[in-house]
C-alpha cells in the first residue's frame, strides 16, 4: 500500500509520489506535511539593523492570477475584494465585491469573511473568521494566499 499524503488546498488524498492535486490543482513541491521553522542564528549588528528585518505581515499568492505577489497588511483593518476599493483587489469573478476583511492588532491577525458567495477558506476548511497565524494558508475564489507574520526574514 503506497504511503498517502493530503492537499494542503482542499484535503484530497495524494499518493506520496504526486506533484499535483488532481482536484483542486495546487502544485506540491518538495515534502507539504510538515514545516519547522528555524530560529534565525545570524548575528545582529544592532538593534537597528534587528528592527529593520521586521516588517508588516504579508499575504503571497501562490496560485491563482497574480502568482507572486505579494501584498503587505499595513494598517489595522484590511478589506480585500472584487471591489477596486478595497485594499487588497482581487480582480476575478470567484471574488465577491468586498469578501473578507483582515483585522491585524499587535501579536494577532484574524480574517473575517463578510458573506461572500464562495466562502473564505482557511487551511482546506471554509471559515466565517480564523485566526492566522504564519503559514496559514487563505482561498480566496481562485486566489491561494500563505500568510507570513514576517515576510523579510
Amino acid at each position: 500500500m503506497a504511503d498517502t499524503i493530503v492537499c494542503p488546498i482542499c484535503n484530497a488524498e495524494l499518493d506520496s509520489g504526486s506533484h499535483e492535486c488532481p482536484r483542486c490543482g495546487f502544485k506540491l513541491v518538495g515534502q507539504t506535511q510538515a514545516f519547522s521553522p528555524v530560529a534565525a542564528t545570524h548575528p545582529v549588528a544592532n538593534a537597528n539593523a534587528q528592527t529593520e528585518a521586521f516588517s508588516d505581515p504579508a499575504f503571497r499568492v501562490v496560485k491563482g492570477p497574480q502568482t507572486g505577489e505579494t501584498f503587505y497588511l499595513d494598517r489595522p483593518v484590511i478589506t480585500i475584494g472584487r471591489d477596486p476599493h478595497c485594499d487588497i483587489f482581487l480582480n476575478d469573478m470567484t471574488v465577491s465585491r468586498i469578501h473578507t476583511e483582515v483585522t491585524i492588532s499587535p501579536g494577532m491577525a484574524k480574517i473575517i469573511d463578510k458573506g461572500s458567495l464562495n466562502g473564505t477558506w482557511v487551511d482546506g476548511k471554509i471559515r466565517d473568521e480564523a485566526i492566522l497565524h504564519d503559514g496559514t494558508v487563505v482561498q480566496i475564489g481562485t486566489f491561494v494566499m500563505v500568510f507570513q507574520e514576517n515576510p523579510k526574514l
